[in-house]
């Protein structure tokens, strides 16, 4: 149960979270830089989170820690945000010459690192 709830979880934060961030506080600079396409697929973009969310909900449970420890749920999901943040944030500045500049570096990294952050609490949450 504790994995079809942090999956929920993780998509109640990241959905409205991404939506917000990306196509409001900083729709602009994102369209600038061509980090959309012309039509964004949110149905792509929602499946991704739930795979996204089941995984990280699924590997919680394997780790020997005390897992309703805000911090140890924190340290879990800042970890993966970590792997996470590689492959989407390095590999999109590799591949798109528009994203190589430090605001973009900046703002996904703060994003990524709430996202996370958010989850890991979440998360510990859940398994108290």
């Amino acid at each position: 149960m504790n994995i079809l709830y942090g999956t929920l979880g993780y998509i109640l934060i990241t959905f409205p979270y991404a939506i917000i961030w990306h196509m409001k506080l900083f729709h602009p600079l994102y369209l600038k830089w061509g980090y959309f396409g012309e039509h964004p697929s949110f149905l792509l973009g929602f499946t991704s989170m739930i795979f996204q969310g089941a995984i990280l909900s699924y590997g919680y449970q394997f780790l020997r820690i005390d897992h309703q420890s805000i911090l140890n749920g924190i340290s879990y999901s800042l970890s993966l945000g970590l792997f996470f943040w590689s492959c989407h944030v390095l590999a999109a500045m590799a591949k798109n010459a528009n994203l190589r500049n430090w605001q973009y570096f900046l703002l996904e990294t703060l994003y990524l690192t709430g996202q996370f952050t958010f989850f890991g609490i979440l998360i510990s949450r859940i398994h108290s």
